[in-house]
């Protein structure tokens, strides 16, 4: 289920998304009409069916948001947005391991300024417990912890990334062809094996 509030503000990103999930903007329409927020466009909203076709619901999308006095605040395609987007999702519970995918896939096209490497470790580390029993991507992940741990490293992206909260002191983090990675207590460690694939080693 969508957190309305959360959803209004990230669907203001709509255009900026690459992989935007426009049958959720149904779902949102509908939670407007619960509310009592009823305009022309969101009662279309409403009555698209899913899967909904993203060229036909777009221009009602951007209309709606003008309905409510809101601005669209990307104009065109961010990786900042777009993380914040799959990140928004994770911290809802919402398809965690899909949207850890999109995540990764940003990554992969992402510099390094946009601190992006844990969640490499975390994609790699999830499958890689699931293949075979165990990892060697980020320290402590168990099945049944990964899962939170992911939540805890979404929310301190965002934290530092949208809201520009510095990260605690407290953990020490080293920086590696520019991804910031945990350091390792031991020296051969699974974070030294991290440190060598970042540097190409």
């Amino acid at each position: 289920m969508i957190h309305h509030k959360k959803f209004t503000t990230m669907l203001q990103w709509h255009q900026a998304i690459e992989s935007f999930n426009y049958d959720l903007v149904v779902d949102w329409a509908l939670s407007c009409l619960e509310q009592g927020v009823e305009t022309e466009n969101i009662l279309i909203l409403a009555s698209f069916s899913k899967p909904v076709d993203s060229y036909e619901i777009k221009p009602y999308v951007s209309a709606a948001i003008s309905d409510l006095d809101l601005e669209e605040k990307y104009g065109e395609y961010s990786i900042v947005a777009n993380v914040h987007y799959h990140l928004a999702f994770i911290l809802d519970d919402i398809e965690p391991r899909r949207n850890l995918g999109r995540v990764y896939e940003l990554c992969l096209e992402a510099d390094s300024k946009f601190g992006l490497g844990i969640f490499y470790s975390l994609y790699h580390g999830w499958s890689s417990l699931e293949e075979d029993g165990y990892n060697y991507y980020y320290e402590g992940a168990t099945l049944e912890n990964i899962n939170e741990l992911l939540k805890k490293e979404a929310k301190e992206w965002i934290d530092e990334y949208i809201h520009g909260i510095e990260k605690p002191k407290i953990e020490t983090r080293k920086v590696n062809n520019g991804e910031a990675i945990k350091e390792a207590s031991k020296a051969g460690s699974i974070w030294e094996r991290l440190r060598r694939f970042w540097m190409g080693e």
